[in-house]
Parts: structure tokens; C-alpha cells; sequence
């Protein structure tokens, strides 16, 4: 039989879960910059969330070669598979910055961008569990509450970075403080571009 409804069961629940272990992810690292005092044990911590994220995309791709009807167009599941990982690997790889950085202070701009990145991710398991129901008009609307999520991430980005030049006094702290926040600023728009290709799938099938 060409059409498996279990099939696609799984494929949805497996994108719905790769979102939850995102949302996970995204209130372990808040939790992390609330003090930055035990970041060795959350970077061990999100870093098995990103193997376990890992995880997910590889069985949505494995299924996507090994189904021959599949509920979304298949250049879709494969883009929003390949998207998922990237919002995870961004978060993971800032929470390893703070370990071989030696940051051992929180910055507001900090605590701000880990409550801005686990409000996106909450929106975006939303918009997952939208997409299994078919709930269109669900996911236009998260879309453009990322998108404004993601312009306050840019303008996040920038007032840090401006305060690191307003009285310099260390080099080196001001190189890694520019690179996390900037990079804290990349995972808003890695999310905005996974939001993008949800709005493509609305588009293709509303």
C-alpha cells in the first residue's frame, strides 16, 4: 500500500519531538546564564542534546529515503529536518563558548537572549504541533511572531555589542563577548529560516 498513515504519524511526531528536545535544550541554557556557575555540567547537558537531536534528524531522513509517499514533499521534511538541527547545534555551540571562553559572569544581554530563544522555541514546537493537525492559520501567525522575535534578537545583538565598546578596558573579554552574543543572534535567525520554510509548506498545502 503506497499511503501509510503510521508513516506519517511518524514523521510528524518525530519533528514535534525534535522541537520538544529544542525547547529542552533552550531552558537548560537559560538556566546556565542565570549564573554561569556550573556551565562544564549544562554544556555536558545540552551537548547530549544535540546527540540526541542528531538522533531525530537521522531517523527523518532515513525514513524520507526509505518511504515512497510521504505527507509533506519531501525537499520539505528534508529542509525542516536540516533546520532543526542547525537551531540545536547553534544553541549548543554557545553554551561550549562560556567553557573554553572561561566566561564566569552572566550579562543581562545574556539572560535576555536565552528568554528571547526559549520564547522561539516554544513557538516553534507549537508550530509543529500545528503542522500535524493541519492547522494553517496556527503556524502563519507563530510565523510572524518569530519574525519578530528574530528583529528583536537583531536589535538584542546589537545594543550588546555596542555596550562592549562603550568603555573598553579588556580585550579579550570584549573578542568573546562579541563572538557569543553575535553568535546568540545567528540561533534567532537560524529559527526565523526554519519558521520560513513552514510558511512555504502553508503556502504549498492551505
Amino acid at each position: 500500500m503506497l499511503f501509510n498513515r503510521s508513516k506519517d504519524s511518524l514523521f510528524y511526531q518525530t519533528m514535534v519531538d525534535a522541537a520538544g528536545n529544542i525547547v529542552e535544550a533552550m531552558q537548560l541554557f537559560r538556566q546556565n546564564v542565570e549564573t554561569l556557575e556550573h556551565k562544564e555540567e549544562y554544556a555536558e547537558k545540552l551537548k547530549e542534546l544535540e546527540s540526541k537531536g542528531d538522533e531525530y534528524t537521522h531517523m527523518l531522513l532515513k525514513e524520507l529515503n526509505q518511504t515512497f509517499v510521504t505527507p509533506l514533499d519531501g525537499e520539505d521534511i528534508f529542509q525542516l529536518a536540516v533546520k532543526l538541527d542547525d537551531v540545536l547545534d547553534g544553541i549548543e555551540a554557545c553554551a561550549s563558548r562560556f567553557v573554553y571562553f572561561h566566561v564566569d559572569k552572566t550579562t543581562p544581554y545574556l539572560m535576555q537572549f536565552a528568554e528571547l530563544l526559549e520564547k522561539v522555541a516554544e513557538n516553534l514546537q507549537e508550530a509543529f504541533i500545528a503542522l500535524e493537525k493541519k492547522d494553517y492559520a496556527t503556524i502563519r501567525k507563530i510565523s510572524v511572531e518569530i519574525n519578530l522575535l528574530e528583529n528583536k534578537g537583531d536589535k538584542l545583538m546589537r545594543e550588546s555589542v555596542g555596550s562592549l565598546f562603550e568603555d573598553p578596558k579588556d580585550p579579550y573579554e570584549l573578542i568573546k563577548m562579541k563572538e557569543i552574543y553575535e553568535n546568540l543572534e545567528k540561533v534567532t535567525d537560524t529559527a526565523e529560516d526554519l519558521a520560513d520554510v513552514l510558511e512555504s509548506v502553508v503556502m504549498k498545502y492551505a
